[in-house]
């Protein structure tokens, strides 16, 4: 039995709610005798006449009754299914997994999470928030496809988009005399407890760069991943931590927190949205990407 197509349905629908060939054959601008081969072919195919000929037309036979309502249910749910096949071409789809600094994400992601979700409905966010140096290994090893990271000035990579910087304070904790000032020259960080995220710190050798060249010793006294335990170490075990300005915002805001800004020299990074190089990036990537650039720059350049 030979497979009759999807316009050979349609064909069929259009000769029974016409109940005449040549109103098909009309309405689809070709000729009758068009309309009638097709019409032999597909009754040929089914085994058997699905319209009983009229002096002025032509109406469904039993059999033509019976698959009538079926052919329609069934042309219906081609008809979505080709809608949501364009859809997903035209609108992208997926989850697409976006790695954020956590010194910014506070102040990036809602914003970002926002626009994604007006734009590009059909993309999911999967967000991780943690140290440069651990979205890093994450695009690396291909569990991210998305990352905004701070990197060193000199660092450089083809699929990276600069998006501003930030400026490192030191912190301390309410009335400590080191942060009681608006700024507080590097070499002043001889010998005090630092505590800092653990290897791989992206960071780490700025500072220790800048150590040699003053001739001072960096003391790590922590080692720590979670801001928010940063923050509570420094407000309450007498370390200092060198954070960025965004993540330290409300607390010092609050009193909770002193920061001073580090300068002789001045700790800049550059601020980075960077895609993973295991795998090429989908439409969702770069639509995310393309928001995440607008959303960045708007608040870090």
């Amino acid at each position: 039995m030979k497979t009759l197509s999807i316009e050979q349905w349609r064909l069929f629908i259009q000769i029974a709610d016409h109940g005449s060939l040549t109103h098909a054959a009309a309405a689809r601008d070709v000729a009758q005798s068009a309309v009638s081969r097709q019409l032999s072919a597909i009754e040929t195919a089914c085994g058997g006449r699905l319209f009983e000929r009229r002096g002025r037309g032509v109406r469904l036979s039993d059999a033509g009754l019976y698959i009538y309502p079926q052919v329609v249910a069934w042309l219906e749910v081609a008809d979505r299914l080709t809608q949501g096949v364009r859809g997903v071409l035209r609108d992208p789809i997926g989850t697409v997994r976006l790695g954020v600094l956590a010194s910014v994400s506070d102040v990036f992601v809602g914003n970002l999470y926002r626009q994604v979700r007006e734009e590009c409905p059909g993309i999911r966010l999967q967000i991780v928030s943690a140290t440069s140096g651990r979205l890093a290994q994450g695009l690396e090893a291909g569990t991210l496809d998305i990352a905004l990271l701070s990197r060193n000035a000199r660092e450089h990579h083809g699929r990276e988009f600069v998006v501003g910087s930030v400026e490192h304070l030191l912190v301390g904790a309410r009335g400590d005399l080191l942060t009681s000032a608006s700024t507080v020259a590097f070499e002043r960080l001889d010998g005090i407890p630092l505590v800092v995220p653990n290897r791989p710190y992206a960071f780490h050798h700025l500072l220790e760069h800048w150590a040699q060249r003053k001739s001072i010793t960096l003391k790590i006294a922590v080692e720590c991943d979670s801001l928010a335990i940063q923050k509570h170490l420094v407000a309450t075990s007498g370390v200092h931590a060198i954070l960025t300005a965004s993540a330290v915002r409300d607390d010092v805001t609050a009193g909770r927190l002193q920061a001073a800004r580090i300068v002789e020299p001045s700790l800049k990074r550059k601020l980075v949205l960077l895609l993973s190089d295991t795998h090429a990036a989908t439409a969702a990537c770069r639509e995310v990407l393309r928001i995440a650039r607008v959303a960045a720059n708007e608040l870090f350049a």
